[in-house]
């Protein structure tokens, strides 16, 4: 018994070292990365940020970053990639940081060529123009600037002309160049007036070329000593120039670049027009028509029946364009008088059914998000799903039927006719001369008013009963439909489907949590 206790007490021990030997923001860290790979990302972005800035690790920085470019935030993610690539393995590092550092040169690659660029050229030249994209200044607005894939509000401002705005959508991978065009403000004539002032310096440059020349033989009385300086000028001039285009490039970086986790904060959305929730709540009308057909796969007789009902659901996204639905329903499978029998089975094996039975549905949905428009309020959804149901209220009721032109007391009479005209038997033989519909000599023998049939765990052996379902599964495949949401965090849900139960419709409202 002494070696299990020792290895247990080993065990233990090394339990509360790693405990012990745990850094700060490694709890945080761990929940952040489990998170993000089960597709949380609202909920591991502020775990990871946390972890980043108590200390970091290229594991928890690459997860963050995977999750920025699910939410669409593609520049703070190739930022994280680039400088995560960058890094060489510290003393400190484990395995799972190392292999962090080899992924996100892979990541970065793929990541950077969806990124989508845009140019905004002017139609003219406009002095002091100044361009704005979402509410900060583009330098140089004629370079290709990288933006986050979405909606971007572009404004344009210059001296004498009025202010220009607009709206464009700007898609993954896309690389699109737009025109400035101002319109002159119509009290500011000055302005257009200054344009061909402009031009008459061309004409003054050989006079300012003379003056060069006439102080040359000025300049020459020292003439090999300035020589030199002016040579120094230039090839000190031209480390200068190169290093603006150096610094272009990583310029577009630059901005969330000084603090390695500052940036990993800032607010996402800034270039989305509306907030993106994960989760939802919304209850709504579900029906199912089962037309007559259905009862033809089983036998003759039935009729179309309309099931009514409602849900509740809460649905949580998956991804980008993925939602899960989970829901409880309420359906009541009501059915008024309707004549049956089994497929093959005589005309004397008709019978009258009824139900009151209502039941309950546990399902879950896939469902597919298809953008119809820009701002991403209107898509086609499609999908399908799974459960199960429970007629936890209400029954079957069977009773033996015969034709109801029929004398009484005429067995001549009793022939087949309308099955949709026949009527409930009182008894057996009951009226006079049915006795071959209204009997006791087969598995309907009891089937006369009042009889209730049993469900599918209690019907008899041998006999053709226990029809009354008490769990049955539930499909629907596919469902497709409409989600608009007119105001944000308010959705509206217009959805059809094929079911076991029948053609699905449904409509709800939606609310973000």
């Amino acid at each position: 018994m002494r070696f299990p206790i020792a290895s247990l007490l080993g065990v233990i021990a090394l339990l509360f070292a790693h405990a012990a030997l745990a850094g700060p923001g490694d709890k945080e860290a761990s929940q952040g990365i489990n998170a993000a790979r089960g597709g949380f990302c609202k909920r591991a972005i502020p775990l990871l940020e946390s972890a980043e800035q108590k200390r970091h690790r290229p594991s928890s920085a690459v997860a963050l970053a995977d999750c920025y470019a699910k939410r669409g935030a593609l520049l703070k993610a190739s930022q994280i990639y680039h400088e995560v690539a960058g890094e060489k393995k510290e003393p400190g590092y484990t395995a799972r940081d190392v292999a962090a550092i080899t992924s996100a040169r892979k990541k970065a690659a793929r990541l950077d060529a969806r990124i989508p660029t845009l140019v905004v050229t002017p139609a003219e030249p406009y002095e002091g123009l100044v361009v704005e994209v979402n509410g900060e200044v583009v330098p140089e607005p004629s370079a290709p600037q990288r933006f986050d894939p979405g909606v971007l509000r572009i404004v344009g401002r210059a001296e004498g002309f009025e202010e220009a705005s607009r709206r464009i959508t700007l898609k993954e991978k896309q690389r699109r160049e737009i025109k400035l065009r101002l319109k002159p403000k119509p009290g500011a004539k000055k302005p257009a007036e200054k344009k061909p002032l402009a031009k008459k310096p061309l004409a003054k440059k050989p006079v300012e070329k003379k003056r060069p020349i006439a102080r040359k033989p000025a300049e020459k009385e020292p003439p090999l000593a300035k020589k030199p300086a002016e040579k120094k000028r230039p090839i000190a001039k031209k480390p200068a120039e190169k290093a603006p285009p150096l610094a272009k490039n990583p310029a577009e970086k630059a901005p969330p670049a000084p603090p390695r986790v500052a940036p990993y904060g800032d607010e996402m959305g800034q270039i989305k027009e509306r907030e993106e929730h994960d989760l939802w709540l919304g209850a709504g009308f579900q029906g199912f028509f089962i037309p007559q057909l259905a009862f033809g796969l089983f036998g003759e007789g039935g009729r179309n029946v309309f099931v009514p009902g409602g849900d509740v659901a809460l649905t949580t996204k998956l991804g980008r364009r993925l939602d899960l639905v989970l829901s409880l329903s309420y359906a009541r499978f009501g059915l008024g008088e309707t004549p049956f029998k089994p497929k093959g089975h005589p005309d004397t094996d008709y019978e009258i059914i009824e139900s009151d039975l209502q039941a309950l549905q546990a399902n879950a949905r896939l469902v597919w998000n298809i953008p119809l428009d820009d701002q991403e309020r209107v898509a086609f959804r499609v999908g399908a799903g799974i459960g199960v149901g429970w007629t936890f209220l209400g029954d079957l009721y069977r009773t033996q039927a015969y034709p109801g032109d029929a004398v009484a007391g005429d067995p001549s009479s009793f022939v087949p006719g309308d099955p949709y005209r026949y009527v409930k038997c009182r008894g057996p033989n009951n009226p006079a001369g049915s006795f071959r519909y209204c009997n006791q000599l087969d598995y309907d023998a009891d089937h006369y008013p009042g009889y209730v049939e049993p469900s599918w765990f209690t019907r008899p052996r041998g006999k053709l009963q226990g029809l009354r379902p008490l769990v049955y599964p539930w499909l629907v495949l596919p469902e497709v439909g409409l989600a608009l949401q007119p105001w944000d965090g308010v959705a509206l849900d217009l959805r059809v489907g094929a079911s076991v139960t029948g053609l699905l419709g449904g409509l709800g409202l939606r609310f973000a949590l």
